[in-house]
């Protein structure tokens, strides 16, 4: 009887560690398949994009859900047809699985290079870096997970600075500057104003705010502060944010 007791109790622990390790996997296999996707769309290979996605999946942005097809290759044929080379690094990628719907977020830093006057042409130079945040619900299928839907958000790029919002006077204060971030590189310190950013005058948090998504990651941007009575202008390397 005791043996028979000891077993029953070993079956049960073993089934729950299997439904935890099931759930783990599909975690794992929820992730795969976004990872999947986002390689399919680097290598310009639209069916095998397609065959991830349920048949009717929606794209949303700006709040607006809209279907992914045509809109994709609409936006990536034109770059394929160019020559420019991306190259996705996708990292962070979290799940949440609850019963047959799975939660994928990963950030996703991307470069994006073109060679020919074509591809400059598109690009808009030689090289253009950023990086995106990506959310996708998936739905489980009998062939396996499926994207239902999906929200991308960029980033902008990071200057390594806090700032005072609720500052009175012209330009905006550095409440703290890291010194290994894009204003520390550059000079900058706490207590700097920020008065000029890319050529554009800084009158507030909210100038700055605006002026954010005008520069790219790996750009360089003249910036000019105010440090007591100076005026002092350096150039800054944005960078990724963090």
């Amino acid at each position: 009887m005791l043996f028979v007791t000891m077993a029953l109790i070993l079956f049960a622990l073993s089934g729950c560690r299997a439904g935890m390790l099931s759930e783990d996997g599909q975690k794992k296999a929820a992730i795969t398949v976004v990872l999947a996707q986002e390689r399919a769309v680097q290598m310009y290979d639209f069916d095998k994009d397609d065959s991830l996605w349920m048949p009717d999946a929606r794209h949303i942005e700006e709040s607006y859900p809209y279907p992914r097809e045509p809109a994709l290759r609409q936006s990536f044929q034109p770059m394929k047809n160019a020559g420019i080379r991306i190259d996705y690094h996708p990292q962070d990628a979290v799940a949440d699985v609850r019963d047959d719907v799975a939660w994928v977020t990963l950030t996703l830093h991307s470069v994006w290079k073109a060679d020919t006057p074509q591809g400059r042409m598109v690009l808009g130079g030689s090289e253009w870096r950023s990086t995106y945040v990506e959310s996708f619900v998936l739905l489980r299928t009998p062939e396996g997970w499926k994207i239902a839907l999906s929200h991308t958000s960029m980033l902008p790029p990071d200057l390594g600075a806090d700032w005072d919002y609720q500052q009175e006077r012209p330009g905006v204060k550095f409440t703290e500057v890291s010194k290994g971030g894009p204003a520390g590189k550059a000079g900058f310190r706490s207590g700097d104003v920020l008065v000029a950013y890319g050529g554009q005058k800084i009158e507030n948090a909210d100038d700055l705010y605006r002026l954010r998504y005008a520069h790219y990651e790996g750009e360089h941007v003249l910036v000019t502060v105010v440090r007591g009575k100076e005026k002092i202008t350096k150039e800054m390397t944005l960078e990724a944010m963090r």
